[in-house]
C-alpha cells in the first residue's frame, strides 16, 4: 500500500474521528502503523485538509500511559489534545451514550469502542480511522453510512 491509498481512502475535506489506536500509535512512534498515523494526523488534520475529532473516551485513555511516566509525559499529550489544530474533542452526552448502547447490544463492542465509535454518528463525520480490526464488521452491520479507514491496510507507506 502506500500514501495514494491513504489519501484514497481519507478524502480531502472529510470530517474523520480519530479513534484511541491511531492516537497511540501517533505518540509511540514504534509501531507498524505510527507512519501511517503521523501522516493522517501531521499532514491530514494539522494542514486542514482533514479536521479531526476525538472522542472524550479516547482522551481517558490516551493519557494512561503519560501518568504513569510523570507530569513531562502529561503535559506533552495534554498540549497535543488540547491545542492541536483541526482536533476537537467531542462529549460523552446522553445522546453519544444511548447510540453506544445500541451499538453494543447490536454488536458486542465493548462500551469503550462502542462510546468511540456513537462519537462519529453525528451526521459531520464521514470516516472512522482505526486500527482495531474488531470494528469493520461491527460498524458495516451497525453504522453502515461511515467510512472505515483501518490503518494497517495501509502500510508500509
Amino acid at each position: 500500500m502506500s500514501r495514494s491509498s491513504l489519501e484514497a481512502a481519507i478524502p480531502r475535506g472529510a470530517q474523520i474521528l480519530l479513534d484511541t489506536s491511531v492516537v497511540l500509535a501517533y505518540f509511540d512512534g514504534r509501531e507498524a502503523i505510527s507512519p501511517a498515523a503521523t501522516l493522517v494526523i501531521d499532514e491530514f488534520v494539522n494542514s486542514g485538509r482533514n479536521p479531526a475529532r476525538i472522542s472524550a473516551v479516547t482522551v481517558g485513555e490516551t493519557l494512561v500511559r503519560p501518568m504513569k511516566a510523570g507530569q513531562a509525559a502529561v503535559n506533552v499529550v495534554e498540549s497535543f489534545l488540547l491545542h492541536f489544530p483541526n482536533l476537537s474533542v467531542t462529549v460523552v452526552d446522553y445522546g453519544v451514550a444511548r447510540e453506544a448502547a445500541r451499538l453494543r447490544a447490536t454488536t458486542g463492542l465493548k462500551t469503550p469502542d462502542s462510546l468511540i465509535i456513537a462519537s462519529a454518528l453525528d451526521g459531520i463525520t464521514s470516516v472512522v480511522v482505526t486500527n482495531d480490526e474488531r470494528w469493520a464488521g461491527a460498524m458495516a452491520k451497525a453504522a453502515p453510512g461511515l467510512a472505515l479507514c483501518h490503518l494497517d491496510a495501509h502500510v508500509p507507506l
